[in-house]
């Protein structure tokens, strides 16, 4: 999402340099803040197509669509960033330097000469005219070179500059190795690297997409454990059943110790309490020794 976003920030021509220059900051960040948003929107509208990918297969190609396109411009944004930090390394070389003061003596000398030939052709001496003519050819000789210098900016101090920047000197020395155009090595491994990150980024969206189904699937679906805690409180309720069904046909006395040695399963305060139960509900009467009977 951020390098799609940055590259098509890149697209509105925005830099730090434009933001500081003053009466411009106000549009200047109205354009930056729109292509931020649309990026950040191709980016979010990918992932939640990709999310609902099963629903419909109209969703999985806009997925794939927007996929590719911010791919590109993973790719198309690293490719120019990388442009960006040469030029910044270039303008910092002795050679480019040396050149920029070269341009700045001829300048100087360039409006010297105007500034001599519009004072000869003003004067009213025939020699001064004779004398403009020399100047006209000379300002005229400045200018060429100017012009050539300028031409040549654009190479002057970049080899030095490429072995500064540490991925462009890479990618020159893989191509080297492997008898390749530069531009080409730099093509493949942006665009695997940006791949990388388009797959990965889908790849974890699917991951937490399993994560919740299984959360939701253990919240639903009853484990191991709660199954044999049913089951035990089953077991229970039916040893009890069947006590109650013995002392009440007189298969089994009212007694709690003859109880707990018939061993039903049943703890003795659960037993306890069910006699308790039946007499007070009439079913039982007291018994000597704390225990109960049959009524008559």
């Amino acid at each position: 999402m951020t390098l799609t976003s940055l590259f098509a920030l890149s697209l509105s021509g925005v830099s730090l340099d434009s933001l500081n220059k003053p009466g411009e900051n106000t549009a200047t960040l109205l354009l930056a803040c729109i292509f931020i948003l649309i990026g950040s929107c191709i980016d979010v509208g990918k992932y939640l197509f990709w999310m609902f990918r099963k629903q419909s297969q109209y969703f999985i190609s806009l997925s794939i669509i927007l996929m590719v396109f911010s791919w590109v411009a993973s790719c198309a944004f690293l490719m120019t960033s990388e442009s960006k930090l040469v030029s910044l390394a270039q303008l910092k070389t002795s050679e480019y330097v040396a050149l920029e003061q070269r341009i700045s003596n001829l300048t100087l000398d360039i409006a010297s000469q105007e500034k001599l030939l519009s004072n000869r052709l003003e004067s009213t001496y025939h020699s001064q005219w004779e004398a403009g003519q020399d100047t006209a050819a000379t300002l005229a000789g400045l200018r060429e070179t100017l012009a050539t210098l300028l031409e040549s900016s654009s190479t002057v101090g970049q080899q030095t500059a490429v072995n500064v920047v540490a991925s462009t000197r890479f990618f020159q020395q893989v191509g080297e190795s492997l008898y390749l155009d530069t531009n080409t090595i730099r093509l493949i491994g942006y665009g695997v690297l940006s791949l990388l990150l388009e797959l990965s980024t889908l790849g974890m969206i699917s991951l937490s997409q399993v994560l919740k189904n299984e959360k939701r699937k253990s919240l639903i679906q009853p484990t191991s454990d709660d199954f044999n805690s049913v089951m035990l409180n089953r077991e229970a309720h039916l040893s009890v059943v069947n006590l109650m069904t013995d002392i009440m046909t007189g298969e089994m006395p009212p007694v709690l110790r003859k109880i707990q040695a018939a061993k039903y399963g049943i703890e003795i305060d659960i037993t306890r309490n069910l006699l308790k139960k039946l007499h007070n509900a009439g079913m039982l009467e007291r018994d000597k020794r704390n225990s109960y009977k049959l009524p008559l």
